[in-house]
């Protein structure tokens, strides 16, 4: 049984490497016909994508010379110049032509291209080789982002009431915001006009002058004397709001034939607008010493403060920084209460 069985596996493997064999001779022919064939396939794309690379350069290239020559003309720029840029633009043609074809084989060396009536088809994309889209001459980006950050003094304002007279310390009481901006381009061919908008958080402190702290009477927040000596007190309103300002200011202009940019630093700039929101969270924070212990308290109540803000905000300054002054049309705390609006002034930064 042993023995039959033993033949039998030998029969098999015999027939397994005649198998092997006979594929294995068939192999090298096919083999050689594909490298061919990819090769010449390979050669055809390359003469073809040179073609229109060249081409593409060319009209660039003559677009260049013909703003070049537009300068000479009006007397911008001496022959010599002219003719130094002229050089230099030849040569940037010859670069991005080298460049783009050095790309484009070193796509071929990890991807694998088919014919098909004039087009090549690498990993589902298409590329035509009779035809190559030309470049946009201009890109114009209207729109930009900015992180935004401002901080600085905070206080209320009273009807009937000075800042002098204020129930909160003029330099304790103090905000912060930070978020991102939008700037959107309001004219087409000039950038002295500026939409600003975004999302930002406002954390808005006040506190209160002598030994006082915020106490929640039903619908009425007063101002009571605490029992023990405070270290702390201060009360912190945290809004999540939309800011809407029109930016005005100068600024630099950056123009070529492939794109069009404008440049706002180290240039003078105001803005003017509003913002509206929601009153997200309120906490008063208290610090006092007890029976020889230091005290940390906080209450998170409402206080009987708006659910929404609304205001108005205006900023002047150079380059990134600038001089930030918001003040809320709506009142800090709902009625009956004594009408409070807060007032914030302050330093902006603008980071691109």
């Amino acid at each position: 049984m042993k023995t039959s069985t033993l033949y039998a596996c030998l029969i098999i493997l015999c027939i397994n490497f005649s198998a092997k064999a006979q594929q294995k001779d068939s192999i090298p022919n096919q083999t050689k016909d594909s490298i061919t064939l990819k090769k010449e396939r390979e050669k055809q794309y390359l003469e073809g994508l040179l073609k229109a690379i060249t081409e593409d350069e060319k009209e660039l290239l003559k677009r260049k010379v013909n703003l070049i020559n537009e300068d000479l003309e009006k007397g911008k720029i001496t022959p010599e110049e002219a003719e130094k840029q002229k050089k230099k633009a030849a040569k940037l043609s010859v670069a991005n032509i080298e460049y783009r074809m050095a790309k484009n084989k070193r796509e071929m060396i990890t991807g694998y291209y088919i014919r098909e009536k004039g087009s090549f088809i690498r990993f589902g994309e298409v590329f035509d080789t009779r035809k190559i889209k030309k470049r946009p001459i201009r890109y114009d980006r209207r729109t930009k982002s900015d992180i935004m950050f401002a901080f600085g003094f905070n206080n209320a304002i009273q009807d009937g009431v000075s800042l002098s007279d204020s129930d909160y310390r003029m330099g304790g009481s103090r905000f912060f915001e930070f978020g991102i901006l939008w700037s959107t381009r309001v004219a087409k061919n000039h950038n002295f006009v500026r939409f600003r908008y975004g999302l930002t958080l406002q954390y808005n402190n006040l506190k209160p002058t002598g030994n006082r702290y915020f106490v929640d009477n039903g619908d009425l927040t007063t101002l009571e004397q605490f029992p023990n000596d405070l270290n702390r007190s201060k009360i912190r309103m945290t809004n999540l709001t939309i800011p809407l300002y029109f930016e005005f200011g100068p600024s630099r202009k950056v123009e070529n034939e492939r794109y069009v940019r404008y440049y706002t630093n180290s240039k003078f700039k105001i803005g003017l607008g509003g913002y509206f929101g929601v009153n997200l969270a309120v906490k008063q924070k208290l610090r006092y010493a007890e029976n020889g212990d230091n005290v940390d308290q906080e209450i998170r109540r409402n206080f009987n403060t708006n659910n929404f803000v609304y205001g108005l905000g205006a900023y002047i300054g150079w380059d990134d920084m600038s001089l930030y002054c918001k003040y809320d049309l709506s009142p800090i705390f709902k009625s009956p209460n004594t009408k409070q609006r807060n007032i914030s002034l302050g330093v902006r930064l603008d980071v691109f």
